[in-house]
């Protein structure tokens, strides 16, 4: 199918509202600076949920900014420095669909140009605002005549391209999704990666918390293979509370569970979970057993009974003990959902990659018997994929192997991969 991938520039693309960043610069040495920019950032906020229109929003920031065409140059500096995350790390994904990409915004063509052209966007795939400027290149005020302009101009916008095939949206706000109620969008995903905003997430088709989402979705090339909110982190209510931000900080999903609650409830929540951490819990062989995506557990106790290692191990499963800093091992545990590193891991050989760019990670961990890597080497060499890096490291149970290979893979790859005899757990990374 013919596909087309309209984007949102603020909030979206860039991780700030650009006129709050023009806000920043241009009233720097006025003593009323919080209050103005304050007073900005409602009124954007007004008008991206189409609570005022859109035109007395553009009207009323503009009066406040005081800016001059000089201060362009300084504003795209700083929004080349504000590119949310995910976009920069896929950025092949603007590069390769280039022909299916579009940026609708209602910002203005003079910073958005020379921000999205560093993404193989060409200029004429951008659609927004023009500001007017005064004898002084003073910015005084903006083409009323560009659909844009006006409230709900995103929709005549799109209406006016004539695109042919599907048309999907991404944006974070309101003024984004109405292009869905329409008619005009067939597909709008609330993009939440820098904000999120009730009003656009209640009527939204998916909810993107990132490009690695809405590229998993669609089934396109990623950088990641799966994304970070896709993760879930079942932690105990007894484990600090800082463990839970640095899991909530890295993007992925955290779900709190009380340790008084029932068996029953536990092993429910368990069946989606990645991950558990747990203080004072005993994570029992049944929990282990219910727990089938389940890839690590952190045992944040000195109580080594708390979960039968070996039994874990058996499973596939790494186990990680915090012995001082929480910080500190809290990050182990990191690393391994990120990188696939196990140092620090008390029931499994340890092994560290560096990362490595434009590829996918295999981790694959397997029982120690003869053959076992000769034919997982034998299944990546029929692929006729790159490998540019491969670590092995065994004990007397299990092996562990860690491959980065060409991203370009036939996913049959895979399949192939979980089948080698002895194969106990098989995840791709990146």
């Amino acid at each position: 199918m013919n596909r087309n991938y309209v984007f949102d520039f603020d909030s979206t693309l860039t991780s700030v509202e650009a006129l709050d960043v023009l806000a920043e610069i241009t009233l720097a040495k006025n003593p009323n600076k919080d209050q103005i920019i304050q007073e900005i950032i409602d009124i954007t906020n007004l008008g991206i949920d189409g609570e005022i229109s859109f035109t007395e929003s553009l009207e009323k920031r503009i009066n406040l900014l005081q800016a001059n065409k000089s201060d362009l140059s300084k504003l795209i500096k700083e929004l080349q420095k504000k590119v949310s995350p995910s976009i920069e790390r896929n950025k092949e994904f603007f590069e390769t669909y280039a022909s299916s990409i579009y940026v609708i915004s209602a910002g203005f063509k003079e910073f958005i140009i020379p921000i999205v052209a560093k993404y193989n966007i060409a200029a004429d795939r951008v659609y927004a605002n023009t500001f007017e400027f005064d004898e002084q290149d003073n910015i005084v005020g903006f083409d009323r005549e560009n659909p844009l302009s006006v409230h709900n101009g995103k929709i005549q916008c799109l209406r006016d391209l004539k695109l042919k095939g599907e048309i999907q949206v991404i944006g974070d706000g309101y003024s984004d999704y109405v292009t869905r109620e329409a008619g005009i969008a067939d597909k709008f995903f609330a993009y939440t990666e820098n904000v999120s905003r009730d009003k656009t997430t209640q009527n939204a088709d998916f909810i993107a918390p990132s490009l690695d989402e809405f590229l998993f979705v669609n089934k396109l090339p990623r950088s990641i293979s799966y994304p970070k909110n896709r993760i879930q982190i079942l932690l105990f209510d007894d484990v600090d509370s800082e463990v839970a931000k640095q899991f909530s900080n890295e993007g992925f999903s955290v779900e709190i569970i009380s340790k008084e609650s029932s068996e029953t409830s536990i092993l429910e929540h368990l069946k989606s979970a990645h991950v558990v951490g747990t203080q004072s819990t005993k994570i029992t062989n049944r929990m282990m057993n219910a727990a089938e995506k389940l890839l690590a557990v952190a045992n944040f106790s000195i109580d080594k009974s708390n979960i039968d290692v070996a039994a874990f191990k058996d499973k596939g499963i790494v186990v990680f003990k915090v012995k001082k800093s929480i910080k500190k091992n809290t990050k182990r545990i990191l690393d391994f959902i990120n990188s696939g590193d196990t140092i620090g891991a008390v029931d499994f050989p340890n092994i560290k990659l560096p990362a490595y760019k434009n590829t996918h990670r295999f981790l694959h961990i397997h029982q120690n018997i003869p053959g076992v890597m000769a034919t997982i080497n034998k299944v990546l060499a029929t692929s006729k994929r790159n490998i540019t890096a491969q670590y092995l490291s065994t004990d007397k149970n299990i092996g562990y192997v860690m491959t980065d290979i060409d991203k370009e893979y036939n996913p049959e790859l895979i399949k192939k991969l979980k089948n080698v005899e002895g194969t106990i757990k098989f995840r791709v990374l990146y």
